[in-house]
């Protein structure tokens, strides 16, 4: 007679102090088999599913629906059947039920349940299953209300959220609204988005980057992201990383914690919430590499199948939302990051974007910000083809001074070197000395 294992909820992710246990896959006393997955937890980015390391018997110490930190013990795995406490846990439901399991009545109503008009009318239009109610003789409105969670009475809670912040709900008039209690992972994003905001000491830095002409190369290079700029800043923003490390680290209360290698997550939303997908060591991967693993991490978003790894460690964050008819926007910097770079859409009139940095001051200042961000415009821009006839406009001949612009011939400059040595351009007509 012996517990065979215990179950506790795993750190996956420094970011993740708590999990939410949305799977429970057997009653307490079944027997499992090795190998069985008995759990599932959610974290701020995926689902984790823990499988049973022993044949035994299995006695679950939590409830579906709940959250535990990290360490809690939850299961349970005994050797003998009659060592498990077969108190009931909170049963698997369908996503159209109510997920509360509320205690109606110290007593249990063995007659059939009789309801309300007011009751059944809410019942009806939030689709609630009636069989949560057994055991009680009459369900009013307010205990369908109770269930829902909700109340007419204006109850401010109190997050139990380990931040600084204190948010108070506001009151709820059920008769105006409908009520739709947040996800685990949209908690989890408001309380890691206030861990650096929250301060007050984020500012953002903006930059207009020059467009036209610049996907004449860029193009040649990418396979399926054609007109895409997500690659190249990826590209380009991992090398700078290495040069202003400060924006690839976060603030750590007394200290400033500075990432040793280069791990640039993309955020993805697609009708399936938003993940962050890491990029694993960025900094030494080609334009070519990136665009391919791009591809194949938003193919296992749209799948349900990323992994923890591919969603954790994530240094520095690109958000871009050039496909969103977006002039310009201010990123918020994810919890643990001290940057965060946006990406607008490219202007088609005047070919430009602009790019936003959002930075933590606790960590580095506005000046290196805007360091980083001239020299990635430089960068970018340097890709920008000199053939573009749109910018060749304004070279002008070294000897007569007249611009392509202003050429009639059709023939355009001969390139060559000036008397000074330097290279420049010259008209057909001063080439041919008339």
């Amino acid at each position: 007679m012996a517990i065979l294992q215990e179950i506790k909820v795993p750190l996956i992710s420094v970011n993740d102090t708590s999990l939410t246990v949305v799977d429970i896959l057997f009653a307490n006393g079944d027997q499992v088999k090795k190998g069985d997955i008995i759990i599932v937890f959610e974290t701020s980015k995926t689902t984790y599913p823990v499988e049973a390391e022993s044949a035994g018997y299995i006695q679950y110490l939590c409830e579906q629906g709940n959250d535990y930190d990290v360490n809690d013990i939850v299961v349970k795995i005994f050797s003998e059947e009659n060592e498990v406490e077969k108190k009931a846990v909170q049963p698997k439901k369908n996503p159209a039920i109510v997920k509360a399991t509320v205690v109606i009545s110290s007593q249990i109503w063995e007659g059939d349940t009789l309801f309300s008009a007011d009751a059944l009318a809410l019942i009806e239009s939030r689709k609630i299953d009636r069989s949560i109610f057994t055991g009680k003789d009459f369900v009013s409105k307010e205990d369908v209300e109770e269930a829902l969670g909700i109340s007419k009475k204006r109850v401010a809670e109190v997050s139990k959220s380990k931040s600084t912040t204190k948010e108070t709900a506001l009151s709820v008039d059920n008769e105006k609204v409908i009520v739709e209690k947040l996800s685990s992972n949209k908690k989890r994003e408001i309380e890691y988005l206030s861990e650096v905001q929250s301060t007050g000491l984020t500012s953002t830095i903006n930059t207009i980057v020059e467009t036209e002409g610049i996907f004449v190369f860029i193009n040649q290079s990418l396979k399926v992201l054609k007109n895409s700029l997500l690659p190249v800043i990826i590209y380009e923003s991992a090398r700078l990383l290495e040069k202003y490390p400060e924006l690839n680290s976060y603030f750590a209360g007394s200290a400033i914690a500075q990432y040793k290698e280069v791990n640039i997550g993309f955020a993805i939303d697609i009708d399936k919430g938003l993940k962050v997908l890491k990029i694993a060591a960025t900094s030494t991967k080609s334009v070519n590499a990136i665009e391919e693993e791009i591809i194949e991490l938003s193919g296992k978003y749209l799948d349900n199948v990323l992994q923890v790894n591919e969603l954790t460690d994530i240094t520095f964050t690109i958000t871009d939302l050039s496909s969103e008819s977006v002039t310009f926007f201010r990123p918020l910097i994810n919890m643990m990051n001290s940057a965060i770079l946006g990406v607008s859409s490219i202007d088609e009139k005047l070919q430009r974007c602009i790019l936003s940095v959002t930075f933590d001051h606790r960590v580095t200042e506005g000046k290196r910000v805007a360091q980083f961000l001239k020299e990635l415009k430089n960068r970018l821009e340097s890709y920008r083809s000199t053939y573009h006839p749109k910018l060749n406009q304004n070279i002008s001949c070294f000897k007569c001074f007249k611009t392509l612009k202003e050429d009639l011939s059709d023939i355009g400059f001969a390139k060559c070197i000036s008397p000074d040595g330097n290279e420049g351009y010259i008209c057909q007509s001063c080439l041919k000395g008339f």
